[in-house]
């Protein structure tokens, strides 16, 4: 499958995915901050990515809370 160009944008509170080739964007709502092994894990209110995606560029995703 063909990597698809991301942008993912972290605001207050916020964080906004947009998917090249398309206008709608995912908006979800940080539910929290968790650093662990160096590394900062962002809580989201919903799953901004796609069962087969694991990573877009710079940012892993995976699971729900």
């Amino acid at each position: 499958m063909k990597e698809l160009n991301v942008s993912v944008s972290v605001g207050e509170g916020v964080v906004t995915v947009k998917r090249e080739g398309t206008r709608r964007a995912v908006v979800a709502n940080v539910l929290g901050r968790v650093e662990r092994d160096g590394v900062e894990l962002l809580c989201l209110d919903r799953l901004v990515h796609q069962p087969h995606e694991k990573a877009f560029i710079g940012w892993n995703v995976a699971g729900a809370v």
